[in-house]
């Protein structure tokens, strides 16, 4: 793969989903286990905006786009009703009239296109070192 600054970005995203995953297995509780997964899909997503604009600014809009996407529409709002909703089980929960559920399941989606989108920039780029 490319060495840029956005195949570290692509890294960053794998490594979040394998941390979910050693999360789901390590801690018992689902709730607190999906309360720690959560956060880290919220500050992903802000740590990696940040620097990005730092580096660059917006040189990248549909970048920006795609990782807004998630965090604004499903990031921000999952973990929400999470902490909102302490002790509430996640498929009673809703987020602007969606179920939690189908919120996760598109959530996913939202979050392979922040990796497409990643991944497509990353290509693009010229390689670096």
């Amino acid at each position: 793969m490319r060495r840029n600054v956005f195949s570290k970005y692509l890294l960053a995203q794998a490594i979040v989903i394998a941390l979910v995953m050693i999360i789901f297995k390590v801690i018992a509780d689902r709730q607190v286990a999906a309360t720690v997964a959560g956060v880290l899909f919220v500050l992903l997503p802000l740590v990696l905006m940040i620097l990005e604009y730092r580096r660059a600014k917006f040189a990248h809009p549909i970048w920006f786009a795609a990782v807004l996407q998630f965090w604004i529409l499903f990031a921000l709002p999952i973990l929400g009703i999470r902490l909102l909703n302490w002790g509430v089980p996640f498929d009673q929960l809703s987020a602007f009239g969606v179920p939690g559920p189908v919120l996760h399941q598109f959530s996913s989606k939202s979050y392979m296109v922040m990796m497409i989108v990643t991944l497509l920039i990353s290509w693009k780029r010229p390689q670096k070192g």
